[in-house]
Order: structure tokens, then sequence, then C-alpha cells
């Protein structure tokens, strides 16, 4: 007996019979796209991670660069001489000790006129506990960026120049008589300026009893208030240093070290 007509399915132009209905993936073969598409993921995510991660970093790189040039300029038009700079810490850029005579004061709006670059895009992410790390504007009461009006001006950038009472350590972090092996002293002034002397950095610092901070790139903020080897306390990969001479270094943590003490405390270490 013939079938009827509707119980198969019409031939295609080419006279074959077209199924019914498609065939289904097997779970095997789910299996493997999904496993192919997690080995992709393993190795793009990293690279891109990586490429995220120094596309902020150069965008730090030239931060320092244009604060840097903003303190020469500024230097050039004073006789050689860097604003003061007796603020107790590096990184603070005003306190009531300089007023009208600190760095902000001195340069906002003349030599440096974006206070954006004082914002590092790594270390934004201590903006939740120090709104100044954020955004220029960012701030607690009496204390804030290079926006406002605050007393106490703290930012990412620590500046070296002009920074009073400090002493400078050799390779294993103490004052030797023999100052040729200790870190070359901080610039007091434009003369002073040769690519051995650190001008701008990031805060990694050690304030016994006090403080350890780890507020440099990736960083994890606070280290308690024990004091403890560098390699067992900070997480950043890497600490940028603006040279004395306009160059920045991008020193690998095998290669950041204890360097000078003073600021908060006469044995505050600051790493770099």
């Amino acid at each position: 007996m013939l079938a009827h007509p509707a119980c198969t399915a019409p031939p295609d132009s080419q006279g074959f019979d077209i199924p019914s209905k498609a065939s289904a993936f097997t779970l095997i073969e789910l299996l493997v796209v999904v496993a192919i598409i997690a080995i992709l993921a393993s190795l793009i995510l990293p690279a891109a991670a990586r490429a995220h991660y120094s596309g902020k970093k150069m965008a730090c790189i030239n931060n320092i660069r244009q604060q840097y040039l903003a303190q020469i300029m500024y230097g050039d038009d004073n006789q050689g001489r860097f604003p003061f700079h007796d603020d107790g810490s590096p990184d603070y850029h005003r306190t009531p000790t300089t007023g009208k005579q600190s760095i902000v004061n001195s340069l906002k709006g003349t030599y440096l006129k974006n206070p954006w670059v004082t914002i590092c895009p790594i270390t934004k992410v201590f903006g939740k506990l120090w709104p100044s790390y954020d955004r220029p504007d960012g701030g607690d009461p009496g204390y804030g960026g290079w926006g406002t009006d605050a007393a106490n001006v703290y930012v990412p950038y620590m500046y070296f120049a002009n920074f009073p009472s400090m002493k400078f350590v050799d390779a294993d972090g103490k004052v030797n008589p023999n100052s040729g092996a200790n870190e070359p002293a901080w610039p007091t002034k434009v003369s002073e300026c040769d690519s051995r002397r650190a001008f701008i950095t990031h805060r990694i610092s050690d304030t016994p009893g006090v403080a350890v901070w780890d507020v440099g790139h990736l960083g994890k903020h606070s280290a308690g208030t024990v004091s403890k080897p560098f390699l067992s306390f900070s997480l950043s990969p890497d600490q940028p240093v603006g040279q004395a001479d306009g160059s920045v270094i991008i020193r690998k943590k095998a290669l950041v070290k204890a360097r000078a003490k003073g600021g908060p405390s006469p044995d505050t270490t600051y790493y770099y």
C-alpha cells in the first residue's frame, strides 16, 4: 500500500527528502564547547587585565610628569626655590603650617591648572576611605583634595622637593656614616634636580606602633600597626618614582626598599 502524501516530507529541489526535524547537539558536544570557551577566557582575561593595568599606569606616569613640570616652572620663576613644604608628611600638600605658602596655593590654577593630575587612576580605589584619592573636590571636614578649601590637603602623590628634616638610608635600611652609600637626599632647589634624586611617588610607609600604609598601586591600604618587612606587608607590584630630572622609573617590587626616614615621626620609613 502506498503511503498517504501527507505522511512524507516533500522532496527538495534536487529530489531528496528533507528530514522532518534537525539533529540536536549531544551533551558531550556541549561540554566540549564550554571547555573551549573556558580555556579561551582563561587566556584572554589575564591579558586584558594586564593591558588595563598598564594603561592606568601610563596615565599615572603622565600625572607625575605634569606635576613635576609644575614644580620646576614654579622654581624657575622663584629663584630656584620650591614651595614651602613643612607639611608633616610628603603626601600633604597643604596644612595649617604652610597655609597660603603651601604647594596647593603656590601652584593651583597657574603652574598646575588641571587638579585631576593629582588623582592616580589606580589608587582611586582608596577613595572609599579617603575621598581626596578619588577626585580633587573629595574630602572630609578639614581634609580634602586640590579642589577644596580644606586646611589639610592630602593626595595620592608624595612630593619630596623641599620637604625638611629627612634622613636617608643605605641598602640595609640604616643611616650609613658614609653618605655616598645612602639614598640621595631629596632636592631643596632646582639646581639640585639630577637623575639620582627622587621627586614624586606614592605612599608606602611604616611608622612603628602607629600605622603601616600600603597605598601604592594595587596595595591593600592599611597593613596594621606592627612593623614588618616590606615584602611581607605590601601588595603593590611596582612603585612609580618620578626623578628630579623629569624621568620616571617604574620599580618592580623586588627593587622597592626602605630609602628615607622622617616626616610624621623620626622613625617613619618610606619605601620606593
